[in-house]
């Protein structure tokens, strides 16, 4: 995407948690940009994507920034979502769900201590795990259980990445014609366009 570093915020247009997850590695400038560098950033794209309240991102940071527990988490996200994005890469490119990343949210998910709740959604109840914050690996379940959903409940075959070459972001095309290319049509998408108009152009220019 062409976005400048210094205000680069996390982005949120994959259309599923997860993928947003994945996008928080962006490519700037030709350059990729982490933005789970440390637990402060994780937890504060937690609360962006509405995996966590405020509340319970400061009770994280109070009792696990300062110690090795939050350079932990941190770097077990980081490592999640690269695993995470090796198997989302294999089901656009049609191998199916691979067994490392299948296995990875697995573990995540034995890991997360807590009870399944039942809430009410407007007229209507749904079920949601509650997990219990008494260790870093809370943090990363609500993560896990983004994935679970995208596997169980998902159509894969509308995953996408960016049609944009030098873009490695991630989508779920909800469109209804199922056509979407492009991660943002105001960036990515004007910057093809541009592309494919100078191509055209210089066709035109060199043709007899």
């Amino acid at each position: 995407m062409s976005t400048n570093v210094e205000s680069l915020d996390f982005l949120f247009l994959a259309g599923h948690p997860v993928l947003d997850f994945l996008n928080t590695r962006p490519v700037v400038k030709g350059k990729a940009v982490e933005q789970l560098g440390t637990l402060e950033e994780f937890t504060r794209w937690l609360i962006r994507a509405g995996r966590i309240d405020a509340k319970a991102a400061a009770d994280a940071l109070r009792r696990w920034n300062d110690g090795p527990e939050g350079e932990r988490i941190a770097e077990r996200a980081r490592a999640f979502r690269e695993t995470l994005r090796a198997m989302t890469d294999g089901l656009v490119r049609g191998r199916g769900a691979s067994t490392e990343g299948v296995a990875a949210i697995n573990f995540v998910l034995a890991e997360n201590d807590g009870t399944l709740r039942l809430e009410r959604q407007g007229a209507k109840f749904r079920t949601r795990f509650a997990a219990r914050s008494t260790s870093p690996i809370s943090l990363l379940g609500s993560v896990a259980e983004a994935a679970a959903d995208l596997l169980s409940r998902a159509n894969l075959a509308l995953l996408r990445r960016c049609g944009n070459p030098d873009c490695v972001l991630f989508f779920y095309d909800g469109t209804r014609n199922h056509r979407r290319q492009w991660c943002s049509m105001g960036t990515c998408g004007n910057l093809m366009k541009v592309r494919a108009f100078r191509r055209r152009h210089r066709k035109l220019r060199t043709a007899p």
